[in-house]
């Protein structure tokens, strides 16, 4: 038998307490591979799912994000996560915000650092902390659970751009190969929401035929300047 790489199975997921919440068995078994293996270790899906609510007395259908929830007793429960207004508390999960890490948060959705937090199980620990983009909601993520490779995209990583990362700072990265094997380059940042290093300001890079046509032009550029 297969070793289970999930915290939970797919047997378990409380489909009936899915449909009390308006969503079909079949949004469910149609995620995509990467998102179910996440969905069943008890993170928050990447889609937004419609799901029934109710606000002063009124019945309303709302976007939401949903997780799986293991509970002692064995059983599986259903998180609903929907979108919230943008805030960032004063104080969260026993860290003090200052007026600056507020700043970041609000403003580039990232907190930029690592920080101490404490659990639930109340041990403390390195937490990365980022808004998700979908539901406004603060998402930690330990700082563990991110290895930085020696690699991205084909391009090495120095020693001090793996330290960065690591840390949760941004790093422009050259060099890296995409798609149709063109290079290009970008800014890299560990994602608490979405549990990886994102990739931002992307920008092309031009081949060594380019580049040497471009010097070219710029030689002439000089020497009719100076005629």
């Amino acid at each position: 038998m297969e070793q289970q790489k999930t915290r939970m199975s797919m047997d378990q997921i409380p489909f009936d307490k899915l449909e009390k919440v308006g969503i079909k068995p079949d949004l469910i078994k149609q995620m995509e591979k990467r998102e179910m293996t996440d969905f069943l270790n008890g993170f928050r899906s990447d889609k937004l799912y419609t799901v029934n609510a109710k606000i002063n007395g009124e019945d309303y259908r709302i976007p939401a994000k949903i997780r799986l929830q293991s509970k002692d007793d064995g059983s599986v429960d259903i998180k609903v996560h929907p979108i919230q207004r943008l805030n960032v508390p004063d104080e969260y999960m026993g860290h003090k915000f200052t007026k600056e890490e507020k700043g970041a948060l609000l403003n580039d959705k990232n907190l930029g650092k690592t920080i101490e937090l404490t659990g639930r199980d109340g041990k403390k620990d390195n937490y990365y902390l980022s808004i998700d983009s979908k539901t406004n909601e603060l998402i930690p993520l330990r700082s563990s659970y991110i290895q930085v490779p020696d690699k991205i995209k084909g391009a090495n990583l120095s020693s001090e751009q793996k330290e960065k990362l690591a840390a949760g700072e941004k790093v422009t990265v050259d060099g890296m190969t995409g798609k149709n094997d063109k290079k290009f380059s970008a800014t890299l940042q560990v994602d608490a929401a979405n549990r990886n290093i994102s990739f931002s300001q992307f920008k092309q890079e031009k081949s060594e035929d380019l580049k040497s046509d471009a010097k070219q032009s710029e030689k002439q550029g000089a020497r009719q300047k100076v005629h």
